[in-house]
């Protein structure tokens, strides 16, 4: 009877209620799988794995000396779960840390999560493959040179070879992506080596949030990757061939892009406190320059040397940068159509920016104060590239000893600055030409507003009543009119 009664309960239901569907949205799909899977022991180098791996917890202690890697992940899609593991050589010198943690050769889709792996020449190498995943891990004291200079003593044995990939992909890195496409790296900890994060012709990558401070070389650095992504990683106190009695910096830097590293968007890092902050390098005619990144809200303050350097490379972007308290706030030799703008310099030992050989370079709306030079554009060599073409509009510059300074360029067009509390404001030898100086604005100086042999300077504002007191504090045959008072400018 009870059975007869079911059945017709489910006759009488609307035949037009289907499956009922879950309101809710998706849950993205973890590169991780969610169910448990056995653990896997490691015991020896060249461990192959594929497939979702986990490795049992605890400490391993397996040394590489041949460097095939203690774990290689052999197919495409391998995703191995380090959580509460400890991977180390056992290596106690660390000028001789050799072999890999990880390792992969062509596949794709490897993920690596979680973990320790120290005291190799590499903590993860993957070489080839697209759309890896690298999270979480601890990849900090791989190989490091021992360093030959002393407090005392400054050993030039300690420079870097930027320039040779044979030489230094020698060094070591926490984690070295090599011609890799679309790969992520995020939340590493790569510290206490030389190098923390390395791209080596990898393109399309994501390198965000990772802590690789506190190395000897280099915290970031790219060798014809483009189109990569830099993003919030914390890149400080990455310098060498440094004392309080002499300064070197041996190529160090936070982050160091060369050879047709081009494209890149590298925004709101940490890069103080190191050699230089950010570098840009190349170097004619052995290695090409990089052209088209674009580098905006970076922090590079206080580098030993350069806050920013761009040598040999074009069409970059340096766009609300701090570049505070360094040597030179930028330094960009020979570079061409460049931007920089809406940047803070501030409390340079020698300058601001300063651009030897350089061309059709905008420098726009930054404020600059402190230092012996505020910009400085400028040739030293006979015969070699022009120093010309430059658009200086609506900066500040204050405290300084010469607010802007031309040495042998020509076509230079200064307009809508401001000069205050400078030894000299605009200073040009006599061998530039072409230059038009209009629209600026020059509240005082201790020396003068203007030292140039021959300049018409009228349409600039004064912060003096009329022309006769301000031709007092003019060098050369500088034509005043028209003239105008601060006033009018809002000053």
């Amino acid at each position: 009877m009870m059975i007869r009664l079911a059945i017709a309960a489910v006759l009488l239901l609307p035949r037009s209620i289907g499956p009922i569907e879950s309101t809710e949205s998706p849950v993205p799909r973890s590169p991780f799988p969610v169910h448990a899977v056995a653990c896997t022991r490691l015991q020896k180098p060249g461990t192959q794995v594929s497939g979702d791996v986990k490795i049992c917890p605890g400490r391993y202690r397996i040394p590489d000396p041949n460097e095939r890697g203690i774990i290689v992940a052999s197919a495409p899609g391998t995703r191995i779960d380090l959580t509460g593991v400890t991977l180390e050589s056992g290596d106690s010198v660390p000028a001789d840390f050799r072999g890999i943690g990880i390792t992969s050769t062509g596949v794709d889709s490897v993920a690596v999560r979680g973990g320790r792996i120290r005291g190799y020449r590499y903590g993860i190498k993957l070489d080839g493959g697209s759309g890896h995943r690298i999270s979480g891990v601890d990849v900090s004291q791989s190989r490091s040179q021992a360093l030959r200079s002393t407090p005392q003593r400054y050993d030039p044995a300690d420079w870097l070879d930027i320039f040779h990939p044979d030489t230094f992909e020698t060094y070591g890195h926490g984690v070295y992506l090599k011609r890799t496409s679309g790969a992520s790296v995020t939340g590493v900890i790569a510290r206490g080596a030389q190098n923390g994060i390395g791209l080596f012709e990898s393109r399309n990558a994501i390198i965000a949030d990772n802590d690789v401070s506190g190395n000897s070389g280099w915290g970031i650095h790219l060798w014809r990757s483009s189109r990569n992504t830099i993003l919030r990683n914390k890149a400080d106190h990455n310098v060498r061939c440094e004392s309080p009695g002499y300064r070197h910096g041996c190529d160090s830097a936070a982050l160091l892009l060369r050879q047709r590293s081009d494209s890149n968007f590298i925004a709101d890092n940490d890069l103080t406190w190191s050699g230089d902050g950010f570098f840009l390098s190349g170097q004619r005619p052995e290695i090409s320059g990089s052209i088209g990144n674009l580098v905006i809200r970076n922090d590079a303050s206080f580098a030993y040397h350069n806050a920013f350097e761009s040598t040999f490379s074009e069409w970059n972007t340096f766009l609300e940068n701090r570049a505070d308290s360094s040597d030179y706030g930028f330094w960009l030799g020979y570079s061409r159509a460049n931007t920089v703008e809406k940047n803070s310099v501030v409390g340079s030992r020698t300058g601001g920016i300063a651009i030897e050989h350089g061309g059709e370079n905008e420098l726009n709306g930054n404020i600059i104060i402190g230092g012996k030079v505020g910009i400085r554009l400028f040739t030293s060599k006979d015969g070699d590239e022009p120093s010309r073409d430059y658009r200086i509009g609506d900066n500040t510059i204050a405290k300084v000893g010469q607010g802007i300074l031309v040495e042998r360029s020509t076509r230079i067009r200064i307009r809508g600055n401001l000069f205050d509390g400078v030894d000299d404001g605009v200073v040009i030898d006599s061998v530039s030409t072409d230059l038009q100086l209009t629209g600026n604005v020059f509240l005082s100086a201790r020396r003068w507003f203007i030292d140039a042999p021959v300049l018409d300077a009228g349409g600039n504002f004064w912060a003096m009543a009329s022309a006769d007191q301000v031709a007092r504090k003019l060098h050369g045959r500088i034509t005043l009119q028209p003239f105008r008072r601060a006033e009018e400018a809002g000053y």
